[in-house]
């Protein structure tokens, strides 16, 4: 769906605003989210130049990733809020409904700005709406479903080489394209994709050793060295005992040798 020009009765919005660098399930409960309110439904995305660690797509593929991962609803680049304000007014909407996520990090929300420049002329935006109301979203950041799912913890799958995980964060219907992502993901954070020769010389056997720790030192210790990738490990699997944590280690080692 596009961006279009009401010609119709109905002059009522709702949309958001995002990074989504990249989309993930995550932001599917928001765009789910604008389409139960009402009038049409809009997603704008930040429209800035790639930049490392936090924005490593280009605002071309943020839009072509958001695209293939949902539907029903129009999705476009805006600079920032008050440009999306000002398109969505440019477009003949006279009413809009803005969604934005509850985070006690950022006390000055998004939807402040919005009401503040209603009806105040700038050289980038110029808009007068009869009514803007605000949809707050709570948002639990350490949930283990959908809810929890957000970009940063998105790319730190590809960090930690884990296709698997991945795919798991990204939309159903995006599906048939999360291993393309995975690689260009890859390419632009320089993570080293693993040598499928490695994991051969495995004699999986089912056991948490041969299934995880040892296939995750494998697919870290080269960008990450010995001693980070132990701390990795912990991380990862906070209920490894420390005798599993060396054996793991030095397992890794002799089959990277071995290879």
């Amino acid at each position: 769906m596009k961006i279009y020009e009401v010609t119709g009765a109905n002059k009522t919005a709702s949309f958001a605003l995002g990074r989504l660098n990249p989309a993930t399930t995550g932001h599917e409960l928001l765009v789910n989210a604008i389409k139960k309110e009402q009038g049409d439904s809009f997603l704008f995305l930040t429209d800035r130049a790639p930049k490392l660690p936090k924005d490593p797509l280009t605002s071309e593929d943020k839009l072509d990733w958001a695209r293939k991962s949902f539907n029903g609803i129009s999705i476009g680049l805006a600079k920032n809020v008050l440009i999306a304000a000002d398109r969505l007014y440019k477009l003949g909407y006279r009413d809009i409904v803005y969604l934005e996520g509850i985070d006690p990090e950022k006390p000055f929300p998004l939807s402040k700005l919005i009401k503040d420049y209603n009806g105040v002329k700038k050289d980038l935006h110029d808009y007068n709406f009869n009514s803007i109301r605000v949809v707050q979203l709570p948002r639990n950041a350490s949930a283990a479903d959908a809810s929890g799912m957000s970009a940063s913890k998105l790319r730190q799958t590809v960090m930690d080489n884990n296709l698997e995980e991945f795919k798991a964060g990204v939309t159903q219907i995006a599906q048939p394209y999360a291993e393309d992502m995975f690689k260009k993901l890859q390419g632009i954070m320089g993570v080293d994709p693993v040598e499928e020769g490695l994991l051969d010389l495995i004699s999986f056997s089912g056991n948490e050793m041969e299934e995880k720790y040892i296939p995750f030192v494998i697919k870290n210790v080269r960008r990450y060295g010995t001693q980070r990738t132990e701390r990795l490990l912990v991380k990862k699997f906070p209920k490894i005992k420390p005798v599993d944590v060396k054996r793991a280690m030095r397992q890794a080692l002799d089959i990277m040798n071995k290879g």
